[in-house]
């Protein structure tokens, strides 16, 4: 019972075993309950400290680091990208998220060595709020 929730909750609703590009489909499971409970601090902050937990969990399932299993990071990522943006700014941080996502810029990319689910978590969650900021400000400016 316990793995199988581990299971359910880390991999997005079994997202995460789709072959292809599944960082991608966790992404539209945040785009979707950004739709449906838009600007929802407690989602954000509950799937955030869920994810850190049952990423952790998940590593000791999967017997992997940072599988790709493993989309909740994304998830909770793309609803810290997506809070307060609405319409066609939501497609923006999109595309804005799964690119810092894949390509991790520094200093995204060392959060990935922190230990554990915090880890596995804390790159998505500070490529969400680059993205967030990143479309506020083009927003802003133009």
């Amino acid at each position: 019972m316990r793995r199988n929730l581990i299971i359910l909750l880390s991999s997005g609703l079994g997202l995460g075993f789709i072959p292809k590009a599944p960082g991608t489909f966790g992404t539209v499971l945040g785009l979707f309950l950004a739709v449906l409970a838009p600007d929802n601090i407690y989602l954000v902050l509950g799937l955030s400290v869920l994810g850190i937990w049952a990423s952790q969990e998940a590593e000791k399932v999967f017997a992997e680091h940072d599988s790709p299993k493993i989309v909740i990071d994304e998830v909770a990522g793309y609803l810290i990208a997506a809070y307060s943006r609405h319409g066609y700014y939501l497609i923006a941080a999109f595309i804005l998220f799964r690119i810092l996502d894949i390509l991790k810029p520094p200093p995204i990319r060392q959060l990935q060595k922190l230990p554990g689910g915090l880890g596995v978590m804390a790159d998505d969650l500070a490529a969400g709020l680059a993205t967030n900021l990143i479309i506020g400000l083009t927003a802003y400016l133009f």
